[in-house]
């Protein structure tokens, strides 16, 4: 397939500290307390998922990567041709991702495709601004900013299309470069800053959205409705609460006390266990029976994947389909940019397991349907 160059960056340290309660892979001594934790990397293979559908969509490349393992290995394992660029630190860092995407720049990429989080959107950013067009396989813990499509393969397709025979009538968008303070965030504080703005080939269904506020308007609602659900959790069940505003009014209801960023544990009523890694819940909670709740990432609808890592496919295949509790208020709901909602647990079985019609609490005794999708 002809089509204008691509180039890959894959960030291998992405995404590590997620499922072990870190939330994020920044900072000094970070990764280091990922792996002390048990964390495996997760980018590689959100990678080869993301180049397994480009090719499914019929690009059959070359693509410039980033040597080793910052792209040129994921990109040759799924057999695409591949000219490297670059010469990483064994390490790799934020200033190899960012002498990469100059060179890439000098090279007339027309995109740079890469998988990561906010900071490595942000290196990139800052080595070529809005010159050359990017695209993010999420691969990080939060991903707030709204140059990532929506999943690894929704990624590997815009990709493909971008570089195939329409990519010219493909739409280029300004989206947010939004990047968290993750000291500050491990520290119970959420601090976020713009730090610009990318170019993305837009088509609504594979990009997400950037992340925005909950709407005022829901406080009343959501105060009725986590009443009842506190009112309603039954003895000698654990109960996973997730992180966020929303899904912290259960515990308010319950007059406990936790940071709102950290994932929680519940059992008869009490606090369990806070800020928990996936290794932690599954041992706390033992063999009750397991149930999960949790809100709705804002302007983007997210159930699972974007900052409850956590809450993993192994403790979600523990609860069961049954075992989910989804609590969003209308407001939140009608401000998504698509009228449905999205998993992106890191496991595709279970995402399309996920899927489909889910009933969703937005009030004391009220609920509303909406479709659970694949990101």
């Amino acid at each position: 397939m002809a089509g204008r160059l691509i180039g890959l960056i894959v960030n291998p340290i992405a995404g590590m500290g997620g499922s072990v309660g870190l939330k994020g892979s920044d900072g000094p001594g970070t990764i280091a307390e990922a792996r002390r934790r048990g964390a495996e990397p997760v980018a590689a293979s959100r990678a080869r998922r993301a180049l397994r559908a480009i090719q499914q969509e019929g690009f059959d490349g070359p693509l410039l990567a980033a040597a080793g393992a910052m792209g040129a290995e994921a990109a040759s394992a799924e057999g695409i041709a591949v000219e490297e660029i670059g010469n990483p630190s064994p390490t790799t860092s934020a200033e190899d991702t960012i002498a990469i995407a100059r060179q890439m720049r000098r090279a007339v990429v027309g995109l740079i495709l890469f998988a990561g989080g906010d900071g490595t959107a942000r290196d990139i950013h800052a080595a070529v601004g809005e010159e050359i067009a990017m695209l993010g396989i999420p691969t990080g813990v939060k991903m707030h900013s709204g140059v990532f499509a929506t999943g690894p393969e929704a990624a590997g397709r815009l990709a493909a299309r971008f570089a195939g025979p329409e990519g010219e009538r493909l739409e280029l968008r300004r989206a947010e470069i939004v990047d968290i303070d993750e000291e500050a965030l491990r520290n119970g504080r959420l601090s976020a800053r713009l730090h610009g703005y990318g170019r993305v080939p837009f088509e609504r269904r594979l990009l997400q959205a950037a992340k925005r506020a909950s709407a005022g308007d829901d406080e009343a609602a959501i105060a009725a409705a986590a009443r009842e659900i506190a009112h309603n959790l039954v003895a000698g069940t654990a109960y996973v609460v997730g992180p966020g505003h929303t899904a912290k009014q259960v515990l308010v209801a319950l007059g406990l006390s936790s940071g709102v960023l950290g994932v929680d544990l519940v059992i008869d009523g009490g606090l369990a266990g806070a800020d928990l890694g996936e290794a932690d819940i599954l041992r706390l909670a033992g063999a009750r029976p397991l149930r999960i709740i949790v809100g709705v990432t804002g302007g983007q609808g997210f159930v699972f994947g974007r900052g409850n890592q956590p809450i993993s496919p192994a403790v979600i295949r523990r609860a069961g389909p049954s075992g989910l509790t989804i609590i969003a208020g209308p407001g939140k709901l009608a401000g998504l940019a698509e009228p449905r909602l999205l998993v992106d647990t890191g496991d595709p079985v279970l995402d399309a397991e996920l899927a489909g019609y889910r009933r969703i609490v937005t009030g004391a005794g009220e609920e509303t349907v909406m479709r659970l999708a694949v990101g």
